[in-house]
């Protein structure tokens, strides 16, 4: 391994991302276009781009490229369509370009495989770079800081030998996705590495390509012997990943007793997905503005009446292929229990223990495995020593760790420069800006002492062992329609000039541009918005 010293390049960029996903991919495409028919000398020579991305290739979700598994939106919700559907990132070229249009339109379905997706994504990577985007992979970003002539460096750190890479531009892009949201009776595990077995403990983000480990590290080397393994969450990820581990555990032997893979849900049931034509609609990209331009009070209620749409939820087919899972192990339960006299042994089981609240969780080192005490939320009975082999936590994402990318200076531009990292972030839209008056505010460390996340989204919290009995008034950050973050008014460091450079956010705003932001719906006509303010003189 290489451990060469650090390195600064003397380019200054006109444009540098952070991540190379479906957010930044679509951006990229949309340059692509500008660049190609040029309408002004700011488009012609807007042409130094750099984007930094962690994986050493590009991925999309490999963790959960199950067998199987299909995405939940139309094809057309793709990268260029909505925004340009003459576009050569177009999902329908992709189809051209690999022969399959004809067989796609046969299928009859709106809705590609996720693994055709992926290699979708993945072909439109590949475009991009080949059209004068530049991409460094295996590139984690580590700091980004400002300059004294009001530009941003960014410093990137090399996951294979540790090199520090530094870069500095004129406007970033910070669209790093989501990080595994773990929760707070797990989390002492998770970081207890020299004393868990952390092939048994795993975030659904990362299931499949550690699911085989996870598996030969539980499986008896002597003697066969029942497995239990507990998925923790009631979602989309929660039920694919069980079925897929069903799956799995039945070409491995269990002796006289069958395995059991058990979902801890904190709901009465599972709950499907609603994805009816009017619900839809707040997906659509006209639905941004009005999400972003309405008041706190109502976004806080659009929240909560379509959370139901994307938050712990699980498509209906999936719910029906579940459902009839467990209704064929009933039937075989009956048909065994009817043939007493003949011996065969059951096959992996699933359970679905529901209003189930975590209290406690331990680790065994002798016997490598996990001791839950599990309180039932409706009845308030409690199950203790409820033992497993390994636990997969299928519990969402956090979209908050990219504020820990930012220098305390660069902080201090925008109003959160005193603030530790525990402290809540609120997005405020930069039309209601008079209205919160934070700018007006030096001593924000005033209000720097809440406890656990930045919840940019105060109305969701991802599980009742996550949220705080304190509350503490959060610390605004502004944003505007088209998702530049804005410096506060009495932000200028003495003795140095203002922020030059302009700092945009995706997939990151749900609070101020709705719960399409996170998701693939908008980012073609996202990337659009975002590379013409850009190119905009104001």
């Amino acid at each position: 391994m290489s451990t060469g010293s650090d390195s600064s390049s003397s380019t200054i960029y006109d444009l540098i991302g952070v991540g190379f996903g479906p957010s930044n991919l679509a951006l990229s495409g949309a340059l692509i276009e500008k660049w190609t028919t040029p309408s002004n000398d700011s488009e012609k020579s807007f042409r130094t781009v750099l984007f930094l991305e962690r994986q050493p290739s590009f991925q999309w979700h490999p963790g959960m490229l199950l067998p199987g598994a299909q995405m939940q939106i139309s094809f057309l919700k793709d990268l260029a369509t909505l925004r340009s559907p003459q576009s050569a990132l177009t999902f329908v070229n992709y189809l051209h370009s690999h022969g399959r249009l004809t067989a796609f339109i046969n299928r009859g379905s709106f809705t590609p495989s996720r693994r055709e997706f992926a290699d979708y994504l993945g072909w439109a990577a590949r475009y991009v770079e080949e059209h004068g985007v530049n991409v460094n992979y295996g590139q984690e970003v580590v700091a980004i800081d400002e300059s004294s002539d009001g530009l941003i460096i960014v410093t990137s750190r090399s996951i294979t030998d540790g090199r520090l890479n530094i870069h500095i531009t004129r406007n970033l892009v910070l669209s790093p996705g989501g990080s595994a949201r773990i929760p707070n009776v797990v989390l002492p595990l998770m970081n207890e590495s020299s004393i868990v077995d952390r092939s048994t403990l795993l975030h659904s983000s990362e299931y499949k390509n550690r699911v085989a480990k996870l598996l030969k590290s539980i499986t008896s080397s002597t003697a066969p012997r029942p497995l239990r393994v507990a998925v923790i969450g009631g979602g989309q990820s929660a039920a694919e990943v069980t079925m897929n581990l069903r799956n799995l555990l039945s070409n491995i032997p269990s002796g006289n007793a069958g395995h059991q893979v058990d979902m801890l849900i904190r709901k009465g049931s599972l709950k499907p997905s609603d994805d009816s034509h009017f619900s839809n609609e707040i997906f659509a990209p006209e639905g941004t503005g009005n999400w972003f331009s309405t008041s706190e009070q109502g976004r806080e209620y659009l929240m909560a009446e379509y959370k139901d749409t994307n938050y712990s939820v699980v498509n209906p087919c999936t719910l029906a292929a579940l459902h009839e899972i467990i209704y064929d192990q009933k039937v075989e339960e009956t048909i065994t229990a009817r043939n007493s006299g003949v011996q065969k042994t059951p096959g992996p089981k699933i359970n679905i223990r529901s209003h189930i609240h975590i209290a406690s969780l331990k680790y065994d080192v002798g016997s490598q495995t996990f001791t839950f005490t599990l309180r039932n939320a409706l009845t308030r009975e409690i199950f203790e020593h409820e033992t497993y082999d390994a636990i997969v936590c299928a519990t969402g994402y956090q979209r908050h760790s990219w504020i820990e990318m930012l220098s305390d200076r660069l902080k201090k531009r925008f109003g959160i420069g005193s603030c530790g990292s525990d402290v809540p972030i609120r997005l405020v839209p930069f039309a209601q800006r008079a209205t919160y008056m934070v700018e007006t505010r030096d001593d924000s460390s005033n209000v720097c002492n809440t406890p656990d996340s930045i919840a940019t989204t105060p109305s969701i919290s991802s599980s009742t062992e996550n949220v705080s009995q304190q509350e503490v008034e959060p610390v605004n950050l502004y944003i505007t329609r088209r998702y530049r973050l804005l410096p506060i008014a009495s932000s200028k460091i003495e003795s140095e000039e203002t922020l030059k450079a302009r700092i945009y956010i995706q997939g990151l705003e749900e609070a101020t541009h709705g719960l399409s932001d996170t998701l693939l719906s908008v980012v073609s006509c996202r990337a659009g918005e975002v590379v013409d303010d850009l190119l905009s003189e104001d």
